[in-house]
């Protein structure tokens, strides 16, 4: 089974993670003659990683030094947020997620618009006046139903209805 290819956001988040998986885990603060110094402690010891020099901004010299641990914070943060969104979707009931059509819904409102109407009259004989309720006889006529409601309880009258529907769109496009 092939995997869809990652989207830019998914590349570029899969190589902020590969960048904090290889860099040092431990970040600290160091003063060195009177300048702040970024370091890094691994199990080779600790390095010098960036020094604040003299007059630089101290917001931009904040962001700087808090950086490594912002970044893990917000990794794990995200992540966390993640697996309880997976959770979430996983324990929603199937129905909740894809409620059905309420197709007796959609076709009374069809009935009436007048494009649906006028298709109606030219393509099934709709007789004038053009009302609603002519509208909706007809289309009860045309499905096989006896109400609209059984666009929502047989399947069959449900791909019907579709069909009309369908039918209709085309009429207008044409």
């Amino acid at each position: 089974m092939s995997h869809p290819e990652p989207s830019p956001q998914q590349k570029r988040m899969d190589a902020i993670r590969s960048r904090v998986a290889l860099a040092a885990p431990e970040w600290g603060l160091k003063s060195d003659g009177g300048k702040l110094c970024l370091t890094a402690t691994s199990k080779e010891g600790a390095a010098l990683v960036a020094t604040i020099v003299d007059g630089a901004p101290i917001d931009d010299s904040e962001m700087l030094l808090n950086a490594p641990d912002d970044l893990i914070w917000l990794l794990k943060t995200y992540d966390a947020l993640a697996g309880r969104y997976r959770d979430l979707r996983r324990q929603a009931p199937r129905q909740e997620q894809q409620k059905p059509k309420d197709y007796a819904a959609e076709c009374a409102m069809k009935c009436a618009e007048p494009a649906f109407k006028k298709f109606l009259e030219e393509c099934h004989g709709l007789e004038r006046p053009l009302t609603d309720d002519r509208a909706a006889n007809k289309v009860r006529f045309i499905l096989n139903i006896s109400s609209r409601g059984k666009l929502n309880d047989d399947p069959a009258a449900a791909a019907r209805w579709q069909e009309l529907r369908n039918h209709f769109d085309a009429w207008r496009r044409g």
